[in-house]
């Protein structure tokens, strides 16, 4: 039996503990001691607490530096204290001091550069799991996140050689070597790339592994739908999007059968927009039926996107984040679907709907994509990285 520690430090959202939930309980029925440092206790509580899986509160950086606009993954950096040498040392401190309390032997990391920082110069195996937005190529510098933009490489540069300083001043007063460079911070034992190259943040990334996209098929309800004849509709959207009242408003005007799971809806939201065609969802649905029963899947997170084209069905992605931005920018440049962007000026969500939904190419597009990846299992993957994780203690 080995413990494993997994840790998520950066981001919102279910996606992040929801993502470790069935490799978790996979690992446990192998008799490995499995427990979470995580940002979020809240969240974590509801899908892995709830399962007796023991959880910590991770370090996470409080202090407001200012708004920002990151270009890459360096400048992301910016916004969590590494510029600030004292403050990043302390949280670094704090994450050693919560490996000994945790007494790891192996560190599965979500998005968690800290974790990762404290953990160089220990003899702790890590593995990176998730989409791949955390875990940028193995280059210098690192690539723009934002490709529509024309950033110069001297940027690129010069913010990766600011951090790395700070970072290296840590690792000295921990009396740890240096990193080379900002991408060695990322040079773990394994990179579990759990997405497919079409939906990689990282476009053209090279010698990757790809293990497959992560997410729960089969917990969850049973999707219940309205009445009605035509296309179904399935949304899995935030409550707290800037849209989201906008959306179902639409979504209502319509004439198709929609399914609606919205975390942590208002009861007074949802009695407002309900209708003979709109059905709310408190629970999570079953993602294997919603998918395979929807012709067209809105949503946010890169898990359902993936669950929804290995369905064959089309996609349309409200964007709050650059993750999810840039996750609708490869859906829509392979013509799978739409995305709107967090920031679009009162974007026509009935047009959007309507187009998707007459649009036969995109459709034909989308069923091919999940005929490309038709052998793909997620029990063979889960097994897989199971086997990997348990070399990794062996060693």
């Amino acid at each position: 039996m080995a413990r494993v520690l997994c840790v998520w430090e950066l981001g919102g959202g279910y996606g992040h503990v929801a993502g470790f939930l069935d490799l978790a309980l996979r690992l446990r029925d192998r008799g490995h001691d499995v427990s979470f440092a995580v940002r979020d206790l809240s969240r974590a509580e509801a899908v892995l607490g709830s399962r007796g899986f023991r959880l910590l509160q991770a370090p996470v950086w409080l202090r407001q530096v200012g708004p920002t606009v990151p270009v890459n993954y360096a400048e992301m950096l910016y916004e969590i204290g590494f510029l600030d040498r004292v403050g990043l040392l302390g949280l670094v401190r704090a994450w050693r001091s919560l490996f000994q309390l945790a007494r790891p032997e192996l560190l599965i990391v979500d998005h968690a550069p800290t974790a990762l920082l404290a953990a160089v110069g220990t003899a702790i195996p890590r593995a990176l799991y998730g989409p791949g937005f955390f875990s940028p190529p193995r280059l210098t510098p690192m690539p723009s996140i934002r490709p529509w933009l024309k950033v110069p490489p001297d940027r690129l540069l010069e913010s990766e050689t600011r951090v790395l300083a700070v970072m290296n001043q840590v690792l000295a007063a921990l009396d740890v070597a240096p990193l080379a460079t900002l991408s060695a911070l990322f040079e773990v034992e394994e990179d579990f790339l759990t997405t497919l190259p079409e939906l990689d943040h990282y476009q053209g990334r090279g010698g990757a592994r790809y293990w497959g996209p992560s997410f729960s098929l089969d917990s969850g309800v049973v999707p219940e739908w309205p009445a009605g004849d035509g296309p179904r509709i399935f949304a899995y959207v935030a409550a707290d999007h800037r849209d989201f009242e906008r959306l179902l408003g639409a979504l209502t005007s319509l004439p198709y059968p929609t399914l609606v799971h919205a975390r942590s809806a208002p009861v007074a939201t949802t009695q407002r927009y309900r209708a003979p065609n709109l059905r709310f969802s408190s629970e999570p649905v079953t993602m294997r039926l919603a998918t395979r029963e929807a012709d067209l899947v809105i949503c946010q997170g890169s898990g359902t996107t993936a669950a929804a084209l290995l369905a064959g069905k089309p996609v349309l992605i409200l964007s709050q984040h650059l993750e999810q931005m840039l996750t609708g920018l490869h859906v829509a440049n392979r013509g799978l679907g739409s995305f709107v962007t967090g920031d679009a000026k009162a974007p026509n969500y009935r047009q959007i709907v309507r187009q998707l939904l007459s649009d036969s190419d995109c459709s034909e597009r989308a069923r091919r994509f999940a005929e490309k990846y038709a052998s793909f299992d997620q029990g063979a993957q889960l097994d897989a990285i199971v086997a990997r994780c348990e070399e990794l203690v062996a060693r």
